[in-house]
């Protein structure tokens, strides 16, 4: 009778996730805090067709920056579910970090040039 092989090597899912989950509230309470510190006053004499900045950022984060950040998640789970079954790196941190970070800094790169 032989024994399963023991796992003990392999990274906890549950923790790999909070860690990929945590990247992603990090960057969404970093683009509330940059729509904090934008100005909510439309320019004197602008009439009724002008934004704010504020207003802008807000359209921007709804109409581009929402879809672009489902997608990245999309991508950063379908890694961290290859990553957990296939690599052999130990920690948790490590591959949570790895499935967030690539596709977040590809979202970020690709709004920065809209």
């Amino acid at each position: 009778m032989t024994l399963a092989p023991s796992r003990t090597h392999l990274v906890d899912a549950r923790s790999s996730f909070l860690v990929l989950a945590g990247w992603y509230v990090a960057v969404v309470v970093a683009f509330g805090l940059f729509v904090s510190t934008l100005s909510g006053a439309v320019p004197a004499g602008c009439g009724e067709v002008c934004d704010s900045d504020r207003s802008r950022a807000l359209l921007f984060g709804l109409y581009v920056a929402t879809p672009a950040l489902f997608l990245a998640l999309l991508v950063s789970l379908a890694m961290l579910a290859v990553l957990v079954s296939r690599a052999r790196i130990r920690s948790s941190a490590v591959v949570g970090s790895l499935s967030a970070v690539l596709p977040l800094a590809i979202c970020g790169l690709l709004a920065a040039s809209l």
